[in-house]
């Protein structure tokens, strides 16, 4: 029954849209891009089936590159909505659903004093004062809605790594029982020069289309 209502819930739409509104860089083309089209192979999956998913993956016109590689799941509807986006990263923060305006929302979470502590070993911190407000997105695809999360809480391993910032999305289809999930560093080196591509990222977002046919 919770799925039934979830794909009542869910309207149906042709172009994509981020809220709020996002700086896009003045070189920015919508004819830099990379046609990624993924194959159930392609991506991680649970019993829950994407078929056939299609992006653009927009790339600065200077660099001729596109963005990082990121890892892809497809998941079900209600565990996305169930699970959101923080406590289980030890952060301050949880992105969740809001029912009431059909829109990703965030708010404070309270942590006690054991995930208080592994909050600070996670991120290598002394305070929780340092960790960053997450900066959220609600996201409207082809044919899918959803979030993306720009986080630059990054685990004290991923930081020696060099990794900066990452973005993290699930967007749900219309009228499906799947959802479209990734995440990935947005901070790469191009030609000797850091590159940040979270604006390109976000962008290739409004043009997921998921669930096509295999040909």
């Amino acid at each position: 029954m919770k799925k039934l209502l979830l794909l009542m819930a869910i309207p149906c739409f042709t172009s994509g849209k981020i809220t709020p509104e996002i700086t896009i860089p003045d070189s920015f083309s919508e004819l830099s891009f990379y046609q990624l089209t993924l194959h159930r192979g392609n991506y991680l999956a649970n019993t829950a089936s994407c078929e056939i998913v299609s992006l653009k993956l927009f790339y600065p016109v200077e660099h001729n590159k596109y963005p990082p590689s990121a890892s892809w799941l497809c998941l079900f509807p209600v565990d996305v909505i169930n699970d959101g986006y923080g406590p289980n990263r030890s952060l301050g923060e949880k992105v969740y659903l809001d029912k009431k305006t059909d829109q990703w929302k965030k708010k404070k979470y309270n942590r006690n004093r054991k995930e208080t502590r592994r909050s600070l070993d996670v991120y290598g911190i002394k305070s929780l004062s340092e960790l960053q407000p997450l900066v959220l997105f609600n996201i409207q695809s082809v044919n899918a809605r959803g979030y993306a999360v720009i986080d630059s809480n990054i685990p004290l391993q991923e930081k020696q790594k060099g990794v900066k910032k990452r973005l993290s999305f699930c967007l749900i289809q219309n009228h499906s029982y799947s959802a479209f999930c990734g995440f990935g560093s947005m901070i790469n080196v191009v030609d000797g020069k850091e590159v940040d591509f979270t604006p390109y990222m976000l962008k290739s977002l409004e043009t997921v289309e998921m669930g096509l046919p295999e040909k």
